[in-house]
C-alpha cells in the first residue's frame, strides 16, 4: 500500500515587477495558508518518507512552511516538476522507493494528476471534480499498489481533498 500527497503551492505574489515566475514568493495569502496547512498536517499525523518538489521559489517555500510537521523526512527538488506534463510527475513516481511521498508542484499539473489518479467513487472524488485545484489544495491518496510503477489512470482512492476553505471554516 502507497500513499500519495498531491500539493499545490500556496499563493504567490505578482507584486515584484520584471521577476521571473521560477523566482515568485508567497504572498501574506499563501503564508496563512501554509500556516493553516502546516498545523492540518500535524493534526493528522501526516508523516511522508520523502518530498519531491519543484525548484520553484513559491514551492520550496511552501515546503519550508510545513516541514515542521515532519521535518527528518528526505527532501528533493525536481526540476522537471516546474513546467511539467503530467507525465513528468510521473516519471518522478515511478522511480521512488518510499511508501509515502508527497509532491510539491503547479497547475494545472496537479489537478490533471489528481483526476487522473482517481478512482471513480473514491471519498473525496466529487469534491475534486466540483472544484478548482488552487493555490495550497491537498489530494490524499491510498494507493493498492506495492510500487509507484503501477501508478496509473484511477489506480488511487482519493481520501481527502483538503482547500484552504477547509480549513478557514475550523
Amino acid at each position: 500500500m502507497k500513499q500519495l500527497y498531491i500539493l499545490r503551492h500556496a499563493k504567490s505574489s505578482w507584486a515584484q515587477p520584471g521577476l521571473g515566475d521560477i523566482q515568485r514568493p508567497l504572498n501574506k495569502r499563501g503564508l496563512k495558508q501554509v500556516s493553516s496547512l502546516r498545523a492540518w498536517i500535524d493534526q493528522q499525523g501526516i508523516i511522508p518518507d520523502k518530498v519531491l518538489c519543484s525548484p520553484a521559489t513559491r514551492t520550496q517555500e511552501t515546503y519550508r512552511g510545513i516541514k515542521a510537521a515532519f521535518d527528518a523526512t528526505p527532501f528533493e527538488t525536481i526540476a522537471s516538476l516546474y513546467n511539467g506534463r503530467m507525465d513528468d510527475y510521473l516519471q518522478a513516481l515511478w522511480v521512488q522507493e518510499a511508501d509515502k511521498i508527497m509532491v510539491i508542484g503547479h497547475n494545472p499539473t496537479c489537478d490533471e494528476l489528481a483526476r487522473y489518479l482517481t478512482k471513480p467513487g473514491s471519498p473525496a472524488s466529487d469534491k475534486l471534480m466540483a472544484h478548482h485545484f488552487g493555490t495550497a489544495t491537498m489530494a490524499v491518496f491510498s494507493l493498492d499498489t506495492s510500487d509507484w510503477q503501477q501508478l496509473g489512470q484511477a489506480s488511487g482512492s482519493l481520501d481527502v481533498m483538503l482547500r484552504p476553505k477547509d480549513l478557514e471554516s475550523n
